[in-house]
């Protein structure tokens, strides 16, 4: 039975396959048109790519989920989401074609059902924290033989998700900006008076909800909702130095505000998280949702030792709900065998065919030295302080590359942070991660890391007695955000690493994702060349069973 799920909502929109219940391929829409979150596109060229990965048709498919359920909701009533708009919107040139069954599952349901099902659990307590779903920011329940029940939500005037994009603007890092937010938090001192307190059994926003009309755009829970959360909480915003709105000032000015941000997400999450324990008795929690992207928070989630186990799938964002919403489907219906994931290779493939064509076609020379050959010179060369671009096999799903399509560097040179963030045109007070030998995690990272480590979800401290020697990856508080490598999962990429150890003594690289400014992460050989070619600090690139340079005397003979 194929199941294709589907985001079709209002930004990282997505498509993943599924066949009998096990995931076959997910793609984010953005990784295919190049244009970052994908806002407002449809996931035409995302469910092409997951139809052809198995080598079906539309007319294969034996249902279609859906990660939102507008029914209800004045967006339902378009006439886009009627069985002729959504052929025609989704399966553009197949006039002939008779959808199969259409499900709308709940967002929340099916951000819960991207995690749960893919933990391999029978039983969780969950956690979804999110921008908005159809009315809800928050939800908390449990997941149980193959049934989820969110037993309590929050209204979407009380979302932590939009709470944390404001904050983001209000610094001027922009609505995208969380990210940058979460990283400047790390340079500050948080101060008490943040409008988001914990409250028994959960938190509660206590910004002041505006006095008149708040201008919306056009009808959608991003849209409508988000100018509402943001216009409550940002005049308390202004109790915090410097007291106002970002325009010119350097962001540092703003590390306090951050901080204080942050402290305050953390509270509210740990304070679900205790009433999930609390009410649930399960020692296994899963989390989804756009906020589960933020390492710190989960990183302190983690070490709290509340839960045995904490598992976040490697794209708990909107883009996650695809998954999600076809598993809800799919396992009303047997033979239903979920994939317990535990590695995020699950997008488009690269072959040695494509990296011959594209770097042949940008005109750089390439040589194909056999496996042993290619891992052995690229380590050499991050050894000697090269910026390498990492092409191959299966890309990632996800916001973090995962040594599918990364850019690596040696961490024990803190020059190389400043060569990355320059060729990323990213601010220079921005870190960058470790990918670690999973084997040799305990060697450079103190406490519990846990399974969020696989995706690099989680933020943990560095060993003090280390510091020293990977300076480039630790953040101003003792912090990284590491990736914990397998061998069993990325075996290329765990050799790569550990060709560095033996010629190094450090079992890490550092690992940051293949895309320049305001661009998504690379995709295809074509992509990858492109942006190798327009990244003039990039010195090596390994395309599938290539190594590219820009001249001949910059490979081996």
């Amino acid at each position: 039975m194929y199941v294709l799920g589907i985001n079709i909502g209002f930004h990282d929109s997505s498509a993943a396959l599924l066949r009998d219940g096990a995931l076959r391929a997910l793609f984010e829409q953005e990784r295919l048109s190049r244009r970052k979150h994908a806002v407002g596109q449809p996931p035409v060229e995302a469910i092409a790519a997951c139809l052809a990965i198995e080598g079906i048709t539309p007319h294969d498919l034996d249902a279609i989920a859906i990660g939102w359920d507008f029914r209800d909701l004045p967006l339902g009533r378009n006439k886009r989401f009627t069985p002729e708009g959504l052929r025609a919107m989704l399966f553009p040139g197949h006039d002939d074609l008779t959808l199969p069954p259409v499900r709308w599952i709940a967002h929340h349901v099916a951000h819960a059902a991207s995690a749960y099902f893919s933990a391999g659990v029978d039983e969780a307590a969950v956690i979804v924290v999110d921008g908005a779903g159809e009315t809800q920011a928050s939800s908390l329940g449990v997941a149980r033989d193959g049934r989820i029940t969110l037993t309590r939500e929050w209204a979407v005037d009380q979302s932590l998700g939009f709470f944390y994009n404001a904050a983001a603007e209000w610094a001027g890092l922009g609505y995208w900006g969380t990210g940058k937010l979460m990283g400047l938090a790390a340079y500050g001192r948080p101060w008490p008076g943040m409008p988001l307190r914990a409250a028994d059994g959960g938190y509660e926003l206590t910004g002041e909800p505006p006095a008149g009309p708040v201008k919306v755009g056009i009808t959608g829970p991003l849209t409508a909702y988000y100018p509402v959360v943001s216009a409550a909480v940002k005049p308390a915003f202004a109790q915090f130095f410097p007291y106002a709105e970002r325009t010119g000032e350097e962001p540092v000015a703003y590390a306090d505000f951050a901080a204080s941000v942050q402290e305050a997400l953390e509270e509210a999450v740990l304070s679900m998280a205790e009433h999930a324990r609390a009410e649930t008795g399960l020692p296994v929690l899963v989390l989804a949702g756009g906020v589960a992207m933020n390492c710190t928070m989960i990183g302190k989630l983690v070490d709290s030792g509340m839960f045995e186990r904490v598992y976040v799938p490697p794209v708990p964002t909107d883009a996650g709900v695809s998954l999600g919403a076809a598993l809800v489907v799919a396992q009303e219906q047997d033979p239903f065998t979920p994939t317990a994931v535990d590695h995020a290779y699950w997008s488009g493939d690269l072959t040695t065919e494509e990296a011959r064509v594209a770097a042949s076609a940008a005109g750089l020379p390439y040589r194909e030295p056999g496996e042993d050959g290619l891992i052995a010179f690229a380590a050499a060369r991050i050894a000697e302080g090269k910026l390498v671009a990492w092409a191959r096999g299966r890309g990632e799903i996800g916001q973090r590359a995962l040594g599918a399509r990364s850019i690596l560097a040696d961490p024990r040179d803190r020059r190389s942070l400043e060569r990355l963030n320059v060729v990323k045109g990213r601010e220079m007070w921005r870190p960058v991660a470790p990918s670690i030998l999973a084997e040799h995690l305990g060697e450079l990272i103190e406490g519990q890391v846990g399974d969020p480590a696989r995706f690099m979800l989680a933020a943990s401290r560095v060993r003090p007695d280390v510091r020293l020697r990977v300076p480039a990856v630790t953040h101003v508080d003792g912090s990284a955000r590491p990736q914990s490598v397998h061998r069993d999962t990325n075996p290329a990429y765990w050799a790569l690493i550990e060709e560095f150890r033996r010629l190094t003594g450090v079992p890490a690289v550092i690992n940051t994702s293949f895309n320049l400014s305001d661009e998504p992460i690379v995709n295809s050989a074509a992509d990858a060349v492109a942006t190798f070619v327009r990244g003039k600090e990039l010195d090596l690139l390994v395309l599938g069973d290539l190594l590219v340079a820009r001249s001949d005397e910059e490979l081996p003979a």
